[in-house]
């Protein structure tokens, strides 16, 4: 767990270190939905959603995630390539990016969230 924690940090720090505020209000806004969409439309779908929307960012980190928790590389890649769903550990992978997700949801409040309040 503690790994997945240093992970995500990492992950949103890139983020916050960034001097565009829409960059940092797009993803803060994208990652708080993550969790519901990847429960209504799977991992699969939401992965190319957030591809085709043009959400780099939050795929990138959702790849590392998944990596740091199955072992699986470049998952996204698989997605576009249509050969996730033949993964026989897909159900696994999507459990260990939901825990990734409520993380990088935490960690982006705590760091993203709190500007709304110091405008």
């Amino acid at each position: 767990m503690k790994k997945l924690v240093q992970e995500v940090v990492s992950c949103v720090e890139e983020i916050y270190k960034c001097n565009d505020p829409k960059k940092k209000e797009k993803y803060l806004s994208t990652v708080k939905g993550l969790g519901s969409m990847i429960i209504q439309n799977g991992l699969y779908g939401t992965i190319l959603f957030l591809l085709v929307k043009g959400h780099d960012d939050v795929v990138k980190h959702l790849d590392r995630v998944i990596k740091l928790q199955t072992g699986e590389e470049n998952f996204s890649e698989k997605v576009k390539r249509a050969e996730a769903l033949q993964n026989p550990q897909y159900f696994k992978i999507q459990y260990a990016a939901l825990e990734g997700v409520k993380w990088l949801r935490r960690y982006a409040d705590i760091y993203l969230g709190g500007e709304e309040d110091g405008k």
